[in-house]
Parts: structure tokens; C-alpha cells; sequence
């Protein structure tokens, strides 16, 4: 079977997506849709002044506090920061706002990271499914956004990112979520039908980009101030749904170092691609850096695949470039035969380190 036969024979997909990733993808319009549903009418009672914000969270868990950090980046007058670890910053006190962020509510790094912002009086909001963040929410009497259960972790960011949205929404650092939010949706149900398994290989251009770049080694450059969030879910998924290694990194910061070793690249020694994040929204400075860069190692490595970002506003462009990754993770995971969801290895070492 050719490699399109492998993405268009839907027998196929279903057969190594056995525990359902593609669908699971093909809704993320309906989940924001629901996610929205479900937080529009919350509201948070009013806060103390705070310095700073926050965001815990480990893995999928923590992708939204990386969006929410995109979309204020030139907006918000204090820093929103993404803590990921078990330890919180020094800088962290009662002016502090904590957000910590356990789709499961089990994570160990997240839960001792709370409790350390709890012992410096912190003001805390949870946003979980369940588990001990939830104890720990309602015995500390802290704000708690309960999401639902029974998803993968990465596969449940519309729900973990709705509710942080709203939040910020709430406390007065992002405007209009429901008009945003619908336009973003409106964009990502037209996407979806460019990018669903019946539309075929010859039309579907991340189908297409999963066959480029089958066998190698993904290298993700992003921008810092426009897909910088993006880039890092793309390599995340291509990590766990296409169970293979990937590099990221990021306009400028790049061109001060990993520039000099791709173009010491020899194109037979290795099998990297390149995919860059583009954004139309770029400043021409960087334009023209992402240029330049190109030309200067593209021989090496062999080609430069893009992903451009969709949409007028910031989330809109975010969130396609998010859905176009997720897309092409579990397509590659197919070509690849394995099934995107179990995520084996990381099983294990958690059962190790619980011993």
C-alpha cells in the first residue's frame, strides 16, 4: 500500500488509530464550542491586587498557560509566566496570582508546586478535572474550574485553555473571549474539512507534509512573540501521538547559535527536515531574519516545509497552526503504524517513581 493509500484508506487509519485520536482531533471546533458552554456564566470572585500570574503545569496541562502567554505578550502590563516543575520561583508571594493547571489532578509536580504557593499565601485558582488539585482546592477553599473527564491530557486543550481564557477574561487581562472564541471556532471548522481524513492526500496539505516528512527528524522554528506556543504543542504531539524525537527553536534566539551547526550539516549524514511557523502578522524584521536564515542552511538540510498561521486575530492564528499539528502528529503516526494515544513510557516512569 502507497503512502497515500495509507492516509485515504480510512479502514486503514481506523485499524492503527485504534483508540480514536483522528476523531478526537476532527472535534476540537465542537470542544472549545462545549468548553465555552461550560465556563461562559462562571465568574471569580474578586481578587486582592496581584504582581504577577503563574501558570503550573506539566505537559499537556501546561500548553495553555504557553497560548495565554502568546496572546497577552503585548498586551498585559505584568508578566504571565509558565512554571513547569515542582518548585516555584522565589519571586512567588502573597502578590502573586497562581493558576495551576492538572488535567488529571494527579500530577506530582503540579500538586507540590501548589502547596508551595499555598505556603507563601499565594492566591491560587485550580482548573482540573478531579483528582487531589480538587481535594486541595476545596479544602483550601481555593476557585476551582472542573473540566471534563475521561481525555488525554493533550487532547483536552480546549477545555484546560477555554477556562484559562476565562479567567484571565475574568480578571480583566483578555476582552471579548465569546466574540474571540467564536471566530476562532468559525476558522477552525473550515480548517477542519480541509484537513479531515476524507479529504484526500491530493488536497490535504498536512497529509501531504506527513508523507514529506516520514523517516526524519522534524526541526520547528517558531517566533518567540507570535507561534512560539504552536511550535512547542507541534513538537510536543509530534513526541506523543507520532512516538518520534523532535527539535524546537526560536526566531531570533536561533540565529545566535543553532544556525552555525545546521550549516555545518552534510545533507548524507542525516535526515533532518525543517518545518518553520510563519505568520503573517510577523514583523518585516523577522520576515526577513526567517529569510535569510533559509537560505543560508536550506541545502543542508534538504528543503524547508512551512505552516502558516490562519485568521485575523492572535487566537485565530494560534489555534490554526495548533489544529494543522495535531493533524499532522496522528497522520504521521499512521504512516509510522503506530497508534497516537498510549503514551507507554511515560506510564512506566510514573509507576517507577510512585514505588
Amino acid at each position: 500500500m502507497s503512502t497515500k493509500e495509507y492516509l485515504d484508506n480510512l479502514e486503514h487509519i481506523k485499524k492503527i488509530d485504534s483508540s480514536g485520536m483522528l476523531e478526537t482531533v476532527g472535534k476540537t471546533p465542537e470542544l472549545f464550542q462545549n468548553a465555552y458552554d461550560i465556563f461562559a456564566k462562571v465568574s471569580l470572585q474578586k481578587l486582592k491586587k496581584f504582581k504577577d500570574i503563574v501558570v503550573l503545569g506539566m505537559g499537556g496541562s501546561a500548553i495553555g498557560g504557553d497560548i495565554a502567554a502568546n496572546l497577552l505578550f503585548d498586551k498585559a502590563d505584568i508578566p504571565l509566566s509558565v512554571n513547569r516543575g515542582n518548585k516555584i520561583p522565589a519571586y512567588v508571594n502573597k502578590s502573586s496570582l497562581v493558576i495551576a493547571i492538572s488535567y488529571s489532578g494527579n500530577t506530582e509536580e503540579t500538586l507540590s508546586a501548589v502547596n508551595a504557593a499555598g505556603r507563601v499565601s499565594a492566591q491560587v485558582i485550580c482548573v482540573t478535572s478531579g483528582g487531589e488539585l480538587e481535594k486541595i482546592a476545596r479544602a483550601k477553599k481555593y476557585p476551582v474550574y472542573v473540566v471534563p473527564a475521561g481525555y488525554q491530557p493533550r487532547a483536552a486543550l480546549p477545555y484546560l485553555l477555554v477556562a484559562l481564557l476565562k479567567i484571565l477574561e475574568n480578571i480583566g487581562l483578555f476582552n471579548n473571549l465569546e466574540k474571540e472564541l467564536g471566530r476562532a471556532i468559525a476558522l477552525l471548522k473550515k480548517l477542519k474539512s480541509d484537513y479531515d481524513s476524507s479529504n484526500s492526500m491530493r488536497s490535504n496539505p498536512v497529509k501531504q507534509l506527513a508523507a514529506k516528512i516520514v523517516n526524519k527528524t522534524p526541526i520547528i522554528f517558531a517566533s518567540r512573540t507570535t507561534s512560539q506556543a504552536a511550535g512547542l504543542r507541534l513538537k510536543t504531539q509530534l513526541n506523543e501521538n507520532s512516538k518520534v524525537p523532535a527539535l524546537f527553536n526560536l526566531f531570533p534566539e536561533l540565529d545566535h547559535n543553532e544556525i552555525v551547526g545546521l550549516a555545518g550539516l552534510k545533507r548524507a549524514e542525516h535526515n533532518y527536515c525543517l518545518i518553520i511557523l510563519r505568520d503573517e502578522k510577523d514583523s518585516e524584521r523577522l520576515k526577513k531574519r526567517i529569510e535569510i536564515t533559509k537560505s543560508l542552511i536550506v541545502n543542508q538540510i534538504g528543503g524547508a516545509s512551512e505552516i502558516n498561521a490562519q485568521g485575523k486575530t492572535m487566537l485565530e492564528r494560534v489555534l490554526s497552526l495548533i489544529l494543522f499539528a495535531d493533524y499532522l502528529s496522528v497522520y504521521l503516526a499512521i504512516l509510522r503504524g503506530v497508534d497516537p494515544t498510549p503514551v507507554d513510557v511515560i506510564t512506566r516512569l510514573k509507576k517507577e517513581m510512585a514505588r
